[in-house]
């Protein structure tokens, strides 16, 4: 008896040793904001008995990595910079400590989140619980500082890890393989690490044998996430690259045409955006994420008709979503003519989810211009009376009475405009927009026509929604 025991402890011993002289250390640098400090006085313990938690399951998890806190006693210098997500982003401008990776510990929680980790970057800002138990913290610092690796999030993973049970301080093999094949990563680089050597190829392999991986489309979900990590750093050319590979590698996921769409916006590639919006309503007619989604982005692009109409579907097929009436709430209130139409659209948004902040906000908005539309006219109608012959009275007042709906009295204002101001091509380029929202495509094109003859070409988004020259 005495004898095992003597074995198991000097096995114990030997694989101690191991981990400490054959893993891979990564210095940690810790912040701590006041709301940690005001909920834990011994918060330098704290903190040492955390990471001595997170490296025994990392021990007993065999995954070749240890962590080790350089420095815990400075205040988190992201304090005030909003959600965590910001205050992750925000910790860019403060690495100037020899450290592989930074963690900051927050007692400020937000929606049941449990922290803000991308991955293959230098940051992890990990949300403190203090009604949980110090076993559940620690777990909870072990799997987020696992997103480094690339180990996905997974929400339902998330809810588990709140409880106290024994099976948290284990991760899976698939888990423990990304990370054993990451561990080296030169975190001291950040996200341009993947650009560094083998790395790029070494995570798009490791991520795609994780378990959420396995679930889908394997190499898709591995861009994915390589992807999405390096727009997360503002790495959009980068990011493309590997958006376009997730399309390749599983083209009828409507999840990556979308991720691509949004990529391509956020790089002023708006035509390429509003191609894979239309191929995700290719993939899957009947989602209406897909029809919301190409829908916003021919609203962005200036394209109201089109935008209507697939907002219309998404409501259709999706009728209790709020979003959907929200965003063609806005849709209708950039639009000439279409106030009220805008007001009942967040009217039904706020009927249908009481609780929803961007319909009250849009509602509000909405109701709040409107109100101020009915002064501005008669402000400007009054500088009219005043100013009979000024081309900017006539111009501001007939855009004020587009957006109203008078559209008559809009274009009588706008023509006096011009007429005062032959040369002006935007009063003309204004008229081709209000004739074809009043559904005169005909004399539109002759508005264009002038825009031409003046020397300036008409946006592009405005010649798309006009019908070809007869």
């Amino acid at each position: 008896m005495w004898a095992l025991a003597a074995v198991a402890a000097s096995v114990a011993l030997i694989a101690g040793i191991w981990f400490l002289t054959k893993s891979r250390e990564i210095k940690v640098w810790v912040y701590t904001d006041y709301a940690f400090r005001f909920n834990h006085k011994d918060w330098p313990n704290l903190i040492a008995t955390r990471f001595q938690e997170a490296n025994r399951i990392y021990q007993r998890n065999d995954t070749g990595v240890r962590w080790k806190v350089v420095d815990s006693s400075q205040v988190d210098p992201t304090v005030n910079g909003g959600t965590i997500d910001a205050r992750r982003a925000d910790m860019t401008l403060h690495f100037d400590r020899p450290s592989d990776i930074y963690v900051i510990f927050s007692g400020v929680q937000q929606a049941g989140r449990t922290g803000s980790v991308s991955p293959f970057t230098r940051v992890a800002l990990i949300v403190d619980y203090p009604q949980k138990s110090e076993a559940v913290n620690g777990r909870l610092l072990a799997h987020e500082l696992a997103h480094l690796f690339g180990v996905p999030q997974d929400p339902s993973q998330q809810a588990a890890l709140m409880d106290d049970k024994p099976e948290n301080g284990t991760f899976s093999p698939r888990t423990v393989a990304v990370i054993r094949s990451m561990r080296g990563y030169p975190f001291d680089l950040g996200i341009d690490g993947l650009a560094s050597g083998s790395w790029l190829k070494k995570a798009i392999a490791a991520v795609s044998q994780d378990d959420v991986a396995v679930k889908g489309n394997a190499m898709g979900h591995a861009h994915t996430v390589l992807a999405t990590a390096l727009i997360n750093e503002r790495k959009n050319a980068r990011a493309l690259v590997q958006y376009r590979a997730a399309v390749d590698a599983d083209p009828q996921n409507i999840f990556t045409h979308l991720n691509l769409a949004e990529a391509y916006s956020r790089d002023g590639q708006y035509d390429k955006a509003l191609q894979q919006a239309r191929e995700a309503v290719r993939v899957a007619p009947d989602n209406a994420l897909s029809h919301r989604a190409l829908g916003s982005l021919l609203g962005r692009n200036h394209q109201p008709e089109a935008a209507l109409k697939e907002l219309q579907i998404a409501i259709r097929l999706e009728p209790n979503n709020p979003q959907n009436e929200v965003l063609l709430g806005y849709e209708y209130a950039s639009m000439f003519g279409h106030l009220d139409d805008a007001v009942s659209a967040l009217q039904e948004a706020a009927r249908v989810d009481p609780n929803s902040s961007l319909a009250r906000t849009g509602l509000e908005k909405a109701e709040n211009f409107k109100e101020r539309l009915q002064e501005a006219l008669k402000t400007q109608r009054a500088n009219v009376h005043d100013h009979p012959d000024d081309p900017d009275a006539h111009y501001r007042l007939g855009k004020l009475e587009a957006f109203d709906g008078d559209f008559k009295n809009a274009i009588a204002d706008l023509q006096k405009s011009a007429e005062l101001r032959p040369g002006s091509a935007a009063t003309h380029t204004e008229l081709a927009e209000l004739y074809l929202d009043k559904g005169d495509p005909e004399t539109a094109w002759q508005e264009i026509r002038k825009v031409r003859a003046l020397g300036t070409e008409p946006p592009a988004s405005l010649i798309a929604r006009l019908p070809p020259q007869k």
